[in-house]
């Protein structure tokens, strides 16, 4: 029954890429599907249940097209700023809560490997209900200063295989992530 259901999610999810708005559909209307999707009881225990200890993949085949993850931090951790190359994602809060901060990046060309020095723009607290999308080349990182944390990540491609970019503030410097 659990997979049925996830299927619906990404079956919707997934009528909204056609979509001129897409950033703005997945945004509003795929936050609303998620929220959908967990108000099964059913669904919520399922997921709850679930060993975060590394990424759970809810549904999507590896290396292709959408992905619908679950992720987890059972204590404090910091993500480095990164960015999801031609990529986009949905951060979507189940349990607890992030700190997602947005980041200018001043030097070097976007979705290019080099120099890199990055600027805040923006940092919210993204409460359980509540998501954030992040189109291409968009940068960002995560902190979870309390735990435990929960959230399920919805992603155009699978990341894992994706050529991206990871920044160092220290260093001031993109570095080329291409995946497994």
């Amino acid at each position: 029954m659990m997979e049925q259901q996830t299927a619906q999610l990404a079956q919707n999810l997934m009528s909204l890429l056609e979509r001129p708005d897409v950033a703005e559909a997945i945004t509003v209307e795929g936050t609303q599907m998620v929220t959908d999707y967990l108000s099964d009881p059913q669904v919520r225990a399922y997921v709850q249940g679930l060993d975060v200890s590394s990424k759970v993949r809810l549904w999507g085949t590896p290396k292709q097209g959408m992905q619908i993850l679950l992720h987890g931090a059972e204590r404090p951790k910091k993500g480095a700023p990164h960015d999801h190359g031609e990529s986009w994602a949905l951060y979507y809060q189940v349990e607890g809560f992030t700190e997602m901060t947005s980041y200018h990046r001043l030097t070097g060309e976007q979705g290019q490997p080099g120099p890199a020095a990055l600027e805040v723009f923006d940092v919210q607290k993204v409460q359980p209900g509540y998501a954030m999308f992040f189109g291409p080349h968009v940068i960002h990182s995560t902190r979870h200063p309390e735990s435990p944390a929960r959230w399920i990540r919805v992603t155009g491609d699978d990341l894992d295989y994706a050529t991206r970019l990871r920044f160092s503030i220290e260093r001031q410097e993109a570095d080329l992530d291409t995946g497994k």
